[in-house]
């Protein structure tokens, strides 16, 4: 019974490495989607873009429906981070699967080489097969927003697809920043995890 303890002790260490290391990238992504929502929101003041108008038209691309209001651009936003938290679960499972060695210690390349593939494969397909065409298909009602005063800024679909270059291009810094800021919060994360855990061994170690 002890020599059967002896064999799956490691088994089960192991496991729980991993799922730890994985729960580190739902939050080191959760962590870098937070991040980027706040330069797109920041981008769009500095812009006078509706705020909100990203998350309005990644609304409209995926359900087809054009009726705007605070409810969407919630909705957009959360659907964003979730997005955003099961991407960091994916960028995690190198740093759960490998043991100390050069993914920790090139992190933050590791984090931008993924944040261009993430372009490469999920955002340029998106924009070009289905937001893009979207716009161009329907007649989007002006996105605008509104103070007690009046609105304070608008645009209408020529004037995204006006943009789509700028917005396409824009985007890949975005993507590259989110990698860097997973890979670095996993990484601290899992380095400080993975201290801790060897201290309480050779405590273990040391008790016997």
């Amino acid at each position: 019974m002890r020599q059967l303890d002896d064999i799956t002790e490691p088994q089960r260490n192991l496991t729980t490495r991993f799922f730890t290391i994985i729960g580190f990238g739902l939050v080191g992504g959760l962590v870098s989607s937070l991040a980027i929502s706040g330069l797109i929101l920041m981008v769009e003041k500095v812009t006078a873009v509706p705020l909100g108008t990203f998350y309005m038209v990644l609304m409209a691309a995926i359900t087809g429906s054009q009726a705007y209001s605070v409810n969407m651009i919630a909705i957009g936003l959360s659907l964003h981070l979730i997005c955003g938290s099961i991407l960091g679960i994916i960028m995690a499972l190198p740093f759960a699967y490998l043991r100390k060695g050069s993914i920790y210690q090139y992190a933050p390349v590791y984090g931008l080489v993924f944040g261009l593939a993430l372009w490469s494969i999920l955002f340029l397909p998106i924009t070009f097969w289905m937001v893009l065409p979207l716009i161009s298909s329907i007649e989007i009602q002006p996105i605008s927003q509104q103070v007690p005063t009046g609105p304070i800024a608008s645009i209408d679909n020529s004037k995204l697809l006006e943009m789509a270059n700028k917005i396409t291009f824009g985007a890949l810094p975005f993507n590259m920043f989110y990698g860097l800021v997973g890979a670095i919060v996993i990484k601290s994360l899992s380095e400080n995890y993975l201290h801790k855990r060897r201290s309480l061994e050779h405590s273990l170690k040391n008790a016997d």
